[in-house]
């Protein structure tokens, strides 16, 4: 039987992204007086570098804060997504290795043959 529980790999940095993107829109709705949900819209536009520049901030502090969170975002934000890539073209390979008949999966444990 699988388990439902993904791999502590991919757990740890959604979890730091998900705290990523609410304590950027928590952090920008305070500074920038911001309504909660374009301070998320903010958050999200700016790590994943789309910046439409619809909403930007207005303050020094806000300004500086964007800079910092940009560089921290941008870089987790990339890692977050080539980690989900990876872990999608694995399970892509596992099933066509298996579909072939090259890999046989009993408990978890997973045997292939060349």
């Amino acid at each position: 039987m699988r388990s439902l529980i993904p791999k502590p790999t991919i757990v740890i940095p959604v979890l730091i992204f998900i705290i990523l993107l609410f304590g950027g829109a928590s952090i920008f709705s305070s500074l920038e007086n911001w309504r909660y949900l374009d301070s998320i819209y903010f958050t999200v536009v700016t790590v994943t570098t789309v910046g439409y520049g619809d909403i930007y901030p207005q303050t020094d502090i806000g300004k500086v804060i964007t800079i910092i969170f940009s560089f921290a975002g941008i870089g987790l934000a990339l890692y977050f997504f080539s980690l989900i890539g990876k872990y999608l073209f694995r399970e892509q390979v596992k099933r066509e290795l298996i579909r072939k008949g090259r890999v046989k999966e009993n408990k978890g444990v997973i045997k292939i043959w060349k």
